[in-house]
């Protein structure tokens, strides 16, 4: 779906241009939690990023941004995998670091503060505060739960505010329902083969 200057895909990321923006990817997740002792599965690098692959080849993609979180653990990271697929699907990347991404000190990867896209900053949207004008943010995890079974991942938006889904299937999503922060912001929910316009979030009260 597109909206405004945004293409929203049912991957999880946006599109802008031939840049995917994409969110809380926690690649290695699986691996940190094995290292804890728990009997969780371990996926590849190659296997996470399959959603990823078909925007970029679908779209002809050329750059992806990653408004932070890119890894579970930045000090236990699957580095090498990640720079082998980009090397791969031939891709240039840039992370704009979150809060699991603390142990990037050192990392082979372009690693930034902030990144502008037109007028729009990239941020991961853990810090005190936001830029001034259009941010595009990950962190927030937002799902709608509408009722039961009617439920999916969206995408949160105002005409200067895009709110990405985090990419990663692991990630707990947060209920944007009855959130008064989010009152104004469109809700676009990926259900399935489709991402719906399921309007203001504010006026989803039943």
């Amino acid at each position: 779906m597109r909206v405004g200057p945004w293409l929203l895909t049912t991957a999880r990321c946006a599109i802008w241009g031939d840049v995917a923006v994409v969110a809380d990817l926690h690649l290695g997740y699986g691996r940190v939690r094995r290292h804890r002792g728990e009997s969780v599965p371990m996926p590849t690098v190659v296997e996470e990023l399959e959603p990823l692959a078909r925007v970029v080849d679908d779209y002809a993609i050329k750059h992806v941004v990653v408004a932070g979180d890119l890894f579970e653990d930045g000090r236990t990271r699957p580095e090498d995998e990640l720079l082998a697929w980009l090397n791969q699907h031939s891709l240039a990347m840039t992370v704009v670091p979150g809060n699991h991404d603390r142990g990037l000190v050192g990392s082979r990867l372009h690693v930034v503060d902030e990144l502008m896209l037109g007028p729009w900053h990239v941020v991961h949207g853990d810090g005190p505060t936001m830029p001034e004008g259009c941010v595009v943010q990950g962190h927030e995890h937002p799902w709608l739960r509408w009722r039961m079974g009617v439920e999916g991942p969206c995408y949160l938006m105002t005409e200067y505010h895009l709110v990405l889904p985090a990419y990663s299937a692991d990630a707990a999503g947060v209920n944007v329902r009855g959130r008064l922060r989010w009152s104004s912001h469109r809700a676009y929910v990926i259900a399935g083969n489709e991402v719906l316009d399921f309007g203001a979030v504010g006026r989803l009260i039943q």
